[in-house]
């Protein structure tokens, strides 16, 4: 790596590193009785989310590993308001393991886990531990989002976030499946409190996807707040502006129609998208990821 890429300490050799599974297991026991109702589920997904999709292919910065989402500037960010409280939920998992756990490892941990529970263990995903922890935020001065649900996104802006990510339009669709899972929140995003995309929202399924079709979508004021976001003729369910462009765009429309008449190539797109985001910034050499061996 390059000074400009802000290089992170050498990983700890594999048997300094903590049990995986045990991890797992200690993420799982937080989530109570359960998991699925647990209302750190979709905050532990979000936060695995909005850590590695800082990463741009284009420079190789960003990324989950180093855990800079814990740091100004990524943590003051309008699109991570609330993750703090999924990090203060990982503390006592974090102290249990000490320093053979980094930051960067849980976070992505514990939203492999979310995507699990959240699909009913329909999702199952594989884990690449070895990341490594920053001690500070340099180095996201530039990666704030340019996408961020807001009524001002165009679709030429959302089509360059996902070349950026180094994902296929196919993939990124995919991934916003995961907003079948979880509500919106008045404190985090400005939306009502409660507000859901989907008739379901504790499972993770392609319901986001047939909604999105099905639906007739009008433009919808929040009272308290005055954002903008789409709301279904007659009914209580939301989008934001970055759902309906999934429907204006022909490409990411055909993957829209795919994925709502097949819920398992949703669920195996969903699960590859994902850890290919999470391992993206795994970097072996100029060319190569340590994840793909």
């Amino acid at each position: 790596p390059q000074p400009f890429q802000y290089p992170l300490p050498d990983p700890l050799p594999p048997s300094k590193l903590a049990n995986f599974k045990l991890v797992e297991k200690a993420v799982v026991e937080l989530l109570g009785d359960a998991p699925s109702e647990s209302p750190l589920t979709p905050l532990f997904l979000r936060l695995a989310w909005r850590c590695a999709s800082t990463f741009r292919q284009t420079d190789y910065q960003g990324g989950c590993n180093g855990a800079r989402i814990r740091f100004e500037p990524q943590s003051k960010w309008n699109t991570t308001k609330g993750i703090d409280a999924a990090l203060r939920a990982l503390v006592p998992v974090k102290d249990k393991f000490g320093n053979g756990l980094s930051w960067a490892d849980l976070i992505v941990l514990a939203g492999n886990v979310a995507v699990e529970v959240g699909s009913r263990d329909r999702i199952s995903l594989s884990f690449c531990g070895g990341r490594t922890d920053a001690k500070d935020g340099r180095g996201s001065q530039y990666l704030s989002p340019k996408v961020t649900g807001s009524f001002h996104d165009r679709l030429g802006e959302l089509r360059d976030a996902i070349v950026l990510l180094g994902l296929t339009p196919r993939e990124f669709t995919a991934l916003s499946g995961a907003h079948s899972f979880g509500r919106m929140h008045a404190n985090v995003s400005g939306f009502g409190e409660g507000m859901a995309w989907t008739r379901e929202p504790s499972v993770l399924s392609n319901d986001y996807f047939q909604t999105l079709l099905q639906e007739e979508w009008r433009p919808y004021t929040v009272p308290k707040t005055g954002k903008v976001l789409y709301k279904a003729e007659g009914k209580q369910l939301f989008m934001l502006k970055t759902d309906l462009m999934l429907r204006a765009d022909a490409e990411l429309l055909q993957h829209v129609e795919e994925f709502a008449g097949d819920e398992g190539a949703f669920f195996e797109t969903f699960a590859h998208a994902w850890t290919k985001l999470m391992n993206a910034d795994r970097f072996e050499g100029p060319l190569g990821n340590v994840c793909n061996k």
